[in-house]
């Protein structure tokens, strides 16, 4: 119940701090999603099913802001979450140079694909940041990796087997 309650705090902190303070950081217009970024660094220490829940409640919540296609967040998150569960299960996780790596080209494949979705349902934006927010989301991942690996590791947060 614990471990519930810190993923639900700390998925709500971080879209409020995706929505309040990352504009203000934001480099020619350009900031990532910290949620995301939080949710594919979770998948990869976590798995695939407890990363594909986090990913649907995180798509939720970006989806509250996504007016013109609700649920695409929603779908696309829970793809890139279980794919970066997939990363996880065949790496060495204390190590932080693949995971990196995949937060790069896991938020470069969700901005393709909600390019792709928003483009079939004739609602037409613009792709050339998304390689860029990539970027940034690769440099957010660096600082925040380690602390989710470490988070994942304390007692409350690990799966117990009862028998």
């Amino acid at each position: 119940m614990r471990k519930i309650l810190v993923l639900f705090l700390l998925s709500i902190l971080f879209f409020m701090l995706d929505n309040v303070v990352m504009p203000f950081l934001a480099i020619r217009t350009i900031y990532p999603s910290l949620l995301l970024v939080f949710c594919i660094c979770y998948s990869i220490v976590n798995g695939k099913w407890e990363g594909l829940w986090l990913g649907v409640f995180c798509g939720i919540l970006q989806d509250s802001y996504f007016i013109n296609g609700f649920g695409v967040n929603t779908f696309t998150n829970m793809i890139i979450c279980v794919i970066a569960g997939f990363i996880g299960e065949n790496i060495f996780k204390e190590k932080s140079m693949i995971p990196i790596g995949s937060c790069f080209l896991l938020t470069l494949l969700k901005g393709l694909m909600l390019v792709s979705i928003l483009y079939l349902n004739k609602i037409y934006t613009d792709i050339s940041s998304i390689f860029f927010i990539s970027l940034y989301a690769m440099v957010i991942s660096i600082i925040m990796y380690k602390r989710i690996y470490r988070l994942c590791e304390k007692q409350y947060m690990q799966r117990r087997w009862k028998f």
